[in-house]
């Protein structure tokens, strides 16, 4: 598999596997409710914004999907 773009990482743990993308030379954003470790690139509270695309709406996670996975 190949990955062309920038990998989007959700949830926990998103941070740790973030950098592991980034140190393959795969640019990498993560999103997570809180950022403890001052990391976290969107803080955004993910199950509010999950409803908001499910119902049709915008928000953080509009328009990602797996059109950049070979």
């Amino acid at each position: 598999m190949t990955i062309q773009g920038k990998v989007h990482l959700f949830f926990e743990q998103s941070g740790t596997f973030k950098n592991e993308f980034i140190k393959m030379g795969i640019p990498a954003e993560d999103y997570d409710i809180q950022n403890n470790f001052g990391q976290t690139d969107h803080v955004v509270d993910l199950f509010a914004e999950i409803e908001k695309a499910y119902g049709g709406g915008g928000g953080a996670i509009k328009g990602l999907g797996f059109n950049h996975l070979q």
